[in-house]
């Protein structure tokens, strides 16, 4: 969507029948898909705001210009009544019928200040009540205060030129969602989201621990929480993690090959320690806060009834991240861990990440076409998604090279047995040791060897190609029912 004129948007609002109020703002914003309602109240109030603003007209036009009403950034749960976004600037309005308290207001305002902050832009917030035809402002100090139309008005004529390209652009998802093995700073320093629903599985949890720690009667929790790739299962994990060893430490048991960002993450703290499957026979489990494990779909039935019987017996709170699409083997399909948990723990909890946030939707609908998933539906690929054929290996290699010029990870195929032939790159990774991690674009080579019909080679094409957070890239050679196959996606 685009930005808009605030007046053209107000009268429309008053003029339109409230039933056709979100086609005509669809129209005039340039958004995708409508609304599915506009309230009544919600107009308005832009009506409210844009005749308390015409009284400082003389300000300048500048005032009604580039606005973005009903806007949320794509991926995550963050909602704003109005933004105006200029190119050096960014102003938020929210707008209320009645006063809901100054609290709840200022609360508000400082958790928008923080979802804008990626922007890199001036941010003034503030938070019109209508029906009392207040204003307020919160300062820089995070203090909330009563402010007037004036000054808001004044604020508004000081902006630079309105922005004039998609909205969307200006979120990208990579400012908001972090990988804590690939973006460790950022994760450390917090300079991070989690939707809503993430927040409620982390609200839940801790809750869960916090009440098993006050009272010997009540046990532990235990969390089994399935999320396919691109739903953010690590990063919630690690926050847990974070969170939880704050007060005592955690243990986090990471199921695949420890990479470079897991290290960068036992030296950047001291909330919990990071071990593989093989080492967790040396924990001192009952001495943790929580274990947190992550893929713990590649762990034997024999691992992981350790895990989940050691962590009952040493009352220590259990959580365990899966991905169904991953499973290993179809024999691992079916041993579904809630059996081994709930064996041991009955009380054990069940939670579905099922909404991505990382992937954007060209790349879920491509995946979920090439794969023949659930809900699989045919998608017209973009920008986002390149396909690009050789015929030779020595060809492939040369298409794989330009791809890694233009910032394309390459991923290969983990040298496994029966696993596809691979070009193998010094100092880049195979799919088995990028489980967890996550870059923006990769690139993997496809040749003769691999079948669809081969589950393990579905399976390790998957976990490569769903690394990505944007774009794509397939080199393809000698393997023409491949080719075929993906380019019909």
């Amino acid at each position: 969507m685009r930005t808009a004129n605030l007046l053209a948007l107000a009268q429309g609002f008053a003029a339109v029948p409230d039933d056709l109020c979100a086609t005509y703002e669809a129209q005039l914003s340039e958004r995708d898909e409508p609304l599915d309602a506009i309230k009544q109240h919600e107009a308005e109030s832009v009506c409210a705001l844009a005749d308390a603003l015409l009284a400082h007209e003389a300000l300048g036009r500048r005032i009604f210009e580039g606005y973005v009403f009903s806007f949320r950034i794509p991926q995550i749960s963050a909602e704003f009544d109005l933004l105006k976004i200029c190119d050096d600037v960014v102003i938020n309005i929210e707008l209320k019928s009645e006063d809901v308290g100054t609290d709840r207001i200022a609360r508000q305002l400082i958790r928008n200040r923080h979802y804008l902050a990626p922007l890199e832009r001036r941010i003034h917030l503030f938070t019109f009540v209508s029906n009392e035809g207040s204003l307020f402002e919160l300062d820089g100090n995070q203090h909330l205060r009563r402010s007037s139309f004036r000054r808001l008005a004044e604020v508004l004529a000081t902006t630079g030129s309105p922005y004039q390209g998609v909205v969307e652009d200006l979120f990208a998802a990579s400012n908001y969602l972090v990988s804590p093995l690939n973006d460790t700073r950022r994760f450390l320093e917090g300079s991070y989201f989690l939707t809503n629903h993430q927040a409620q599985i982390k609200a839940s949890f801790v809750t869960s621990c916090v009440e098993a720690t006050a009272s010997s009667e009540v046990a532990p929790p235990a969390f089994i929480v399935y999320g396919s790739a691109g739903t953010g299962k690590t990063l919630l994990l690690y926050d847990l993690a974070r969170t939880l060893g704050k007060t005592r430490r955690a243990c986090v048991i990471h199921c695949g090959q420890l990479c470079e960002g897991h290290r960068l993450l036992e030296q950047g703290q001291t909330s919990f320690a990071i071990v593989t499957p093989d080492e967790v026979e040396q924990q001192r489990l009952e001495e943790c806060g929580a274990i947190l494990v992550d893929e713990a779909q590649r762990l034997t039935t024999s691992q992981l009834e350790c895990v989940v019987t050691r962590a009952a017996q040493a009352r220590v709170a259990l959580y365990l991240s899966l991905d169904r699409q991953q499973m290993p083997t179809e024999a691992n399909r079916d041993l579904a861990a809630e059996r081994v948990v709930r064996t041991t723990c009955p009380h054990a909890s069940i939670w579905e990440l099922s909404r991505k946030i990382r992937t954007n939707r060209e790349l879920v609908g491509f995946i979920r076409t090439l794969f023949d998933l659930r809900g699989s539906r045919t998608t017209n690929r973009t920008n986002h998604v390149k396909v690009a054929c050789a015929s030779s290996t020595k060809g492939a290699q040369a298409l794989v090279d330009a791809f890694r010029d233009d910032g394309y990870q390459y991923i290969a195929f983990a040298s496994i047995a029966g696993a596809p032939d691979a070009i193998q790159i010094d100092d880049c990774p195979d799919t088995y040791t990028v489980v967890g991690q996550e870059f923006n674009a990769v690139v993997m080579a496809v040749g003769s060897d691999l079948s669809m019909d081969n589950n393990l080679h579905r399976q390790l094409l998957y976990q490569g190609i769903t690394r990505a957070r944007s774009h794509i890239a397939l080199v393809v050679y000698d393997n023409d029912e491949f080719l075929a196959r993906v380019l019909a996606c």
